[in-house]
This record gives C-alpha cells, structure tokens and sequence, in this order.
C-alpha cells in the first residue's frame, strides 16, 4: 500500500507543478528529490495529522474528504482512504503524509508534543458525555455545565465549537482550579468558579477518586473533602467543600476590609 501511495502522490507532485518529479523513476535519490520540494508541500511535510486536518476539514466534521484537498493532494486521496470510507481519518492522514514525506527524503515526522493522558482522558470524557452529534466536537448547544459557562472564554477560534486543542486547555484550566485565567498554583476556587464536577470525574461514573484528582488543587485535601471516609467523594461532598471555602474566603475578605477600615 506505501508504495502505491507514493505513486500516488508522485502524480500530486505533478499537479502541483512539478511534474519534473511526479515524472521521475522511484529510485531518483531522496536528496535530489528533497531538493525540489514543491512549497505547497513543504509546510505540510511539517505538519501532525492533526493539524494536516484542522486545515483542511472545511466542514468540521473531524475528517477530511477529498473534495476538500487541493488537487495535489485529492490525486492521492484514493489510495490513502485504506478503508475506502470517503474520507480520511487521522490514522489514513498519518500514512499519506509518511508517504508525501517518503518521497521527498523527509522520511521522519515531526516530533508532537506529548499530551497529558489524565488530559487527554478529560477530553475523552468531555467528547463522550457532550459530542451528541459525533462530528469529534463540542459545540455551543451541546456543552453544559463548566463548559457552557466557559464557552465564549474556551473558543479561542470563535468558530462557535470546542475543538480538541480546544477541549484540552479547558481541561487543564478545569484540573488546575483555574477557569478565569488565574495561575495553576492557586488554591481551589470557590464553587462559582471552581472547576465542574464533571470534568475531573474522568469515568463518567459520579464519583471522584484520588487518581482522578490527582494534579488537581483538591488532591492535597481528599480526606477533607470525603466527610463519609469511604475513598470517594461524591457530588454533595464536592459541592459542600466548594461552598464551605466560598464562605472562608467571603469571611475572610470581610474581615480584611474592616481592618482596612480601622487602620
């Protein structure tokens, strides 16, 4: 199959104006082919599946059709759709841009950034209890609780949905007690602005463990939080702590701004 893709994308490079190459024997050498990187090729030698598709997705589904290539790239379409769905998924992407990188003598891909798997998890979580329509996104009318709260902050891009990229800063704003923009380090919000219950219940199962707080602000005080003592903490118990240190800080601020006062 590699090698049909790369015969494939040998007719790409002709349509894309260089048919010097698109017509060239397979055993030209890779430098000399890497030499004669068409530009519109070069930028997406670069790029991770990932963003090979938030370029190309034109309608936001999460994949990435052939009527939505250039056509240096729809004449290799065929052969990287391996399941001959229509359309690519991230797998099929990662293999036409192994091959694009194959015959241009740039056989490594770009190193990604290594994701947080208790992230990633979250992300999961979020796109498994809110993606109603399974396009690989959230949007406006689908998201609830923190995210619904959050939206307008969350959607860096303003296209009216949550994106994976997206969905992952929410979700290390939210383990980080952090929704407005304050620091990680900060302590735990009070409920107004703490993070959504939802969201660090990464199994969807309605309690929260210590594994799954794990990073968060409300690890340091499970025990605290867990008045029932039976390794768990449950909504009410989340939902009371937040209350309780809402009402420590508001007492707190009080007697700050009276001192203030009397000084």
């Amino acid at each position: 199959m590699q090698r049909s893709l790369t015969s494939a994308l040998v007719l790409a490079g002709a349509i894309a104006s260089v048919s010097a190459i698109g017509a060239a024997d397979q055993d030209t050498p890779k430098q000399d082919a890497a030499k004669r990187v068409p530009p519109a090729v070069a930028d997406l030698l670069k790029a991770t599946p990932q963003e090979f598709i938030k370029r190309f997705d034109k309608n936001k589904d999460g994949f990435v059709s052939k009527d939505e290539l250039p056509p240096y790239l729809a004449a290799a379409f065929d052969k990287a759709d391996v399941n001959s769905d229509g359309k690519l998924d991230q797998k099929e992407v990662a293999g036409l841009l192994q091959a694009l990188r194959n015959r241009f003598g740039q056989p490594t891909a770009p190193s990604a950034k290594t994701q947080d798997p208790e992230v990633e998890r979250q992300v999961n979580n979020f796109l498994a209890r809110m993606d109603t329509d399974k396009d690989g996104r959230i949007s406006r009318a689908e998201a609830k609780n923190r995210l619904a709260a959050s939206f307008d902050l969350l959607d860096t891009n303003k296209d009216g949905f949550l994106d994976r990229d997206e969905l992952r800063r929410a979700a290390e704003r939210f383990r980080a007690g952090n929704v407005g923009g304050a620091g990680p380090n900060q302590p735990a919000n009070p409920e107004a602005d703490g993070p959504d219950f939802d969201a660090l219940d990464l199994n969807a199962d309605g309690r929260l463990t210590r594994a799954e707080l794990k990073g968060t602000p409300f690890a340091a005080v499970f025990d605290e939080i867990d008045t029932n003592r039976d390794g768990k903490i449950d909504p009410k118990e989340f939902k009371a702590y937040l209350r309780m240190k809402a009402a420590e800080k508001e007492t707190a601020e009080k007697k700050k701004e009276a001192e203030k006062k009397q000084s």
